[in-house]
């Protein structure tokens, strides 16, 4: 397997740990939440948080922002696109990542105003050094919805 180079997120305000990419893993399903958490922490270039509803994840990232949300759709309470639209809205989170079980998700014309499109969706399982892959370019971007992640280098 190839080697995949970490995203270059420089050190300073507001970037803990070294420049570490802070990633919240949001799925009501405790056993995908574990999995997720426990591939991305093999990578030292991550700070995994794991929330098991809307609710929860909203509180998280209102106590510490995240660089990447990686979103179950469907979840108890509120679901993932009004999660998505609140954490945007309030500056919690600058980029999405979809990961559904739902083999017949349409990405609401919501989400797509906010620069998620099809790449972003990921059905479960997803393979995962491909869903790191994207991961990756997508920490390397500006953040989609018009806020520069801090102390990103393009």
């Amino acid at each position: 397997m190839a080697e995949h180079p970490a995203p270059k997120i420089a050190p300073g305000p507001g970037v803990p740990d070294g420049g570490k990419a802070r990633l919240l893993v949001l799925d009501d399903e405790a056993a995908i939440g574990r999995q997720m958490a426990a591939f991305l922490e093999d990578y030292d270039e991550f700070m995994v948080r794991v929330a098991a509803s809307a609710e929860e994840a909203l509180e998280e990232l209102a106590a510490a922002t995240a660089d990447l949300c990686l979103v179950d759709m469907r979840l108890p309470g509120m679901g993932g696109e009004d999660f998505i639209l609140q954490a945007a809205a309030r500056g919690l989170c600058p980029r999405f990542i979809v990961h559904t079980g739902s083999v017949d998700f349409v990405l609401p014309q919501a989400l797509l105003d906010l620069g998620l499109t099809y790449a972003d969706v990921f059905l479960k399982p997803a393979d995962l050094p491909t869903l790191l892959d994207h991961m990756r370019d997508t920490l390397r971007t500006p953040g989609r919805l018009g806020t520069p992640a801090p102390g990103l280098i393009p």
